[in-house]
C-alpha cells in the first residue's frame, strides 16, 4: 500500500510538472510535439532518479497518460484491462456468470432479482438473500465491483455463494455453474390500455434494434395502436444502434444524425433506411436528466421530424463521439472524435468539466444557442442551446429527506412482506394496512426518525415504491414494472395525451 501511495503521489507530481511545463512551453509557440516528447522523458527521469520513493515506470507513465486525457474531457478515457472488459461486455450484452442484478442494502451484498433462466435462478438464489461469502470468503467491506469480480468467470465453471436468507438460521452454501448471461436490452414491452403499448428500451447494445422491433412487431400484432416508449435512464452506447433504433420511427431518407469533428472521417450524416412498417402512429417518447448518448440521438430525430412528443426532462446533453483504439490485447484509449447534430442542427453537446458539472462553451465552440425549427409541417420551435429539451416538461418531484432515507429500506420490507403474505399475486395493492407496517418497519427495524406528518407527505411515493418491489419479488424484473407503470406520473401523463389525439400530428397539436 505504501509504495501504490508512492507511485499515485509521483504521477501527480510529474502531472502538475508536466501540465506547467508544457503550457509555457506551447504558450511560446517555440515548441514542437518532438520537443515537448523530450520534456517529458526527462522529468519522468528526474522522477525516477530522484523521488524519495522507488517507483514502478509502467505505473507512472501510464497515471502520465490519464492525467493527459483527464485534461481533454469526461468522456476522453485510457482504459485498463478491467475497464476494457466491462465496455465489451455493455456493448456485446452478454458475459459469463451466474445472473442476478446484485447492490448493497446496509452495506450488505444483496441479490436484487436473479434474472429468469439463468443458473442463479435455477440453483435456488432468491431476492433479497444477502451473499455473505464468496468461494469462502467473506464479503463484508465488498463493493458490488468486488463481488462481480468474484462472481463472473468462464462458463462451465463452478462458484459457490454462501447467502444469509431471511427466516433461515445460518448460511446458505449453494453451488452455481457458470454459463453465458445474456443482457436484455428490452426488460419490459406490453399494452397498458385503450390500445396504447409501452416499451422501455434499457441500453444501447449490439441487441438493442433487434429487441426493440420484436417488441414492437408483437405489440402491433396484439392490438396496439398507439404507443409509449420509454429511454428515461438509459445511458446510451453504439451509435449505430441509436441509428437503427431511429430507423424504427422514421421513414426511409430522412436523416438521423450528423458527426462533425477535426478529422475528415468524423463528418458523416445517418439515415432511416426502412419504409415505417405501421406508419405514424401517435407515439410519445419518455426521457429524463439521465437519457443520455444514443438515447438523445433517437430523441432528438423523433422531434425534429415531428414523428413524436418528447415528455419529461431535459436529457444530459452527452452529444459526443468517442472511437476505441486498442492498444494492446487488454487496453485501449478511447477519444472523443465528433460532436453529434439532430436532424434540423442543433448540437447535442452540453460541455462538462470532469466532476460532470456544465461549463459554457468557449467563443466559437461546439453548442450554439439559437431558432430552430422542426423538419415537418408543423415548423415547431425547438430549443438549441444543448441536450433535448421535452415538449411536455414534467421533471420528478425532489425526494424528501425521509423519503431518501427509507428508499434501501423499502426493499428489505418487501422481502419480508412477500415472505410473510405467500398468497400474494400482482393484483397486491399497497393499502393502509400495508403503510401502517411500514410506518412500523422503518421505526423499530431501521431506526428511522420521522414525524406521521413527514410519512404522510410521503404516502404516495411510499405505495409506488412498495407496489414495485412486491412485483419485483412476486415476478422479476417483468412483475416489477408492471406494478410500477401503474402509478408513474410519466406514463399517467401519457396516457392522458394519446387517449385525447388519434393521429400523431393531433397528438403534437395538443395544448402543453
Amino acid at each position: 500500500m505504501k509504495r501504490r501511495v508512492a507511485v499515485i503521489v509521483a504521477a501527480s507530481v510529474a502531472c502538475a510538472v508536466l501540465g506547467g511545463l508544457f503550457g509555457r512551453l506551447w504558450a511560446s509557440r517555440g515548441a514542437t510535439l518532438g520537443q515537448s516528447l523530450q520534456l517529458f522523458s526527462r522529468v519522468v527521469g528526474i522522477v525516477m532518479s530522484s523521488y524519495v520513493e522507488n517507483v514502478e515506470p509502467d505505473e507512472l507513465i501510464r497515471a502520465g497518460i490519464e492525467g493527459m486525457l483527464e485534461s481533454l474531457d469526461p468522456h476522453t478515457n485510457f482504459l485498463d484491462k478491467e475497464d476494457f472488459g466491462e465496455l465489451k461486455v455493455r456493448t456485446d450484452a452478454q458475459f459469463g456468470g451466474i445472473g442476478i442484478h446484485i447492490g448493497l442494502v446496509d452495506d450488505r451484498l444483496t441479490v436484487i432479482n436473479p434474472i429468469e433462466g439463468t443458473p442463479a435462478e435455477r440453483a435456488g438464489v432468491k431476492a433479497g438473500d444477502r451473499i455473505a461469502e464468496i468461494e469462502g470468503e467473506a464479503t463484508a467491506g465488498f463493493t458490488t465491483e468486488d463481488a462481480v469480480r468474484l462472481l463472473r468467470g468462464t462458463p462451465g465453471t463452478q462458484v459457490t455463494i454462501g447467502v444469509d436468507r431471511p427466516g433461515v438460521d445460518g448460511l446458505i452454501p449453494i453451488d452455481i455453474t457458470r454459463a453465458i448471461i445474456n443482457i436484455t436490452a428490452v426488460p419490459y414491452a406490453g399494452i397498458l390500455r385503450d390500445s396504447i403499448g409501452y416499451i422501455r428500451l434499457a441500453d444501447f447494445s449490439r441487441v438493442a434494434s433487434r429487441e426493440l422491433s420484436r417488441a414492437m412487431d408483437s405489440l402491433f400484432d396484439a392490438g396496439a395502436r398507439k404507443l409509449i416508449f420509454d429511454i428515461r435512464r438509459n445511458g446510451g452506447g453504439l451509435l449505430e444502434e441509436g441509428r437503427e433504433v431511429s430507423d424504427l420511427f422514421l421513414d426511409r431518407g430522412k436523416v438521423i444524425v450528423k458527426t462533425d469533428g477535426r478529422i475528415p472521417e468524423s463528418k458523416r450524416e445517418f439515415f432511416a433506411e426502412s419504409p415505417l412498417e405501421n406508419g405514424e402512429y401517435p407515439l410519445v417518447v419518455l426521457v429524463d436528466q439521465y437519457s443520455a448518448s444514443a438515447s438523445e440521438i433517437v430523441a432528438g430525430a423523433i422531434q425534429d421530424w415531428e414523428r413524436g412528443l418528447i415528455l419529461g426532462d431535459t436529457t444530459f446533453g452527452k452529444g459526443s463521439v468517442q472511437t476505441i483504439h486498442q492498444l494492446g490485447p487488454e487496453t485501449a484509449v478511447k477519444i472523443t472524435t465528433a460532436y453529434w447534430y439532430t436532424p434540423s442542427g442543433r448540437c447535442i453537446n452540453l460541455p462538462r468539466d470532469q466532476n460532470g458539472e456544465e461549463i459554457e462553451p468557449q467563443e466559437g465552440g461546439e453548442n450554439r444557442k439559437g431558432d430552430y425549427l422542426t423538419l415537418g409541417p408543423l415548423r415547431r420551435h425547438v430549443y438549441g442551446g444543448g441536450a433535448i429539451a421535452p415538449d411536455v416538461y414534467l421533471p420528478y418531484e425532489d425526494m424528501s429527506e425521509l423519503e431518501m432515507g427509507a428508499s434501501r429500506a423499502l426493499f428489505d420490507f418487501a422481502v419480508d412482506y412477500v415472505n410473510q403474505n405467500p398468497d400474494l399475486d400482482m393484483n397486491f395493492f399497497a393499502d393502509e394496512a400495508v403503510l401502517t407496517g411500514l410506518r412500523s418497519f422503518l421505526r423499530d427495524e431501521k431506526d428511522l426518525e420521522f414525524t406521521d406528518t413527514e410519512f404522510d407527505s410521503s404516502r404516495d411515493y411510499f405505495v409506488w415504491q412498495i407496489e414495485r418491489e412486491v412485483g419485483a419479488k412476486l415476478e422479476g424484473v417483468r412483475g416489477g414494472y408492471q406494478l410500477q407503470l401503474r402509478r408513474d406520473p410519466h406514463v399517467k401523463k401519457a396516457l392522458e395525451l394519446l387517449a385525447s389525439a388519434e393521429s400523431n400530428e393531433e397528438l403534437l397539436s395538443l395544448p402543453q
